[in-house]
């Protein structure tokens, strides 16, 4: 697993566990708001067209 992944997977783990993109963003200081979001969105999405 890449670092990036790595950081993909840790996003999203804490989303599920209700925490906000402002408590997020502090966590990964390399990562923009911006792409914080767009994990999320993804997915969402991505979960979306599973259920």
């Amino acid at each position: 697993m890449t670092v990036k992944a790595y950081t993909r997977e840790m996003i999203i783990k804490w989303h599920r566990n209700h925490y906000t993109i402002d408590e997020i963003a502090p966590l990964i200081p390399f990562a923009t708001r911006e792409e914080i979001e767009a994990i999320i969105a993804t997915y969402e999405t991505q979960r979306e067209g599973r259920q």
